[in-house]
């Protein structure tokens, strides 16, 4: 793509897209359309179940052998999980263009109410 290209349609042809939270709905949304675009996934999550589940979801309706989704196990608060992620990806494509960091983690508590007495 030149400098003065304005055909938004190729600006992800090929890059990496490395999602973390692969398996929830907001990186399986990005995800979808990224690929659609022709980006190259990295879905990251600690289910690999679920992420694997997301990544035949994007290629269901195309060629079974796709070489464009790959599938790693990150734990986002382990350094070291984080570090095997992307030597992973470094591994396979030498480079990570965009990082989204779609993970989110919820806390809920109740609070007490208390009374003066």
């Amino acid at each position: 793509m030149s400098e003065k290209s304005n055909d938004w349609n190729q600006l992800l042809v090929d890059k990496i897209v490395f999602l973390t939270g692969g398996a929830g709905h907001i990186a399986k949304s990005i995800a979808k359309i990224c690929h659609k675009q022709g980006a190259r996934l990295v879905l990251a999550d600690l289910d690999l179940t679920l992420t694997t589940k997301v990544k035949d979801e994007i290629i269901s309706n195309e060629d079974q052998f796709n070489d464009r989704i790959l599938v790693v196990k990150l734990d986002v608060t382990d350094e070291t999980s984080i570090q095997q992620a992307i030597q992973t990806t470094i591994d396979k494509w030498k480079t990570i263009h965009i990082l989204l960091n779609t993970f989110v983690s919820f806390f809920f508590f109740v609070e007490k109410k208390r009374t003066i007495e």
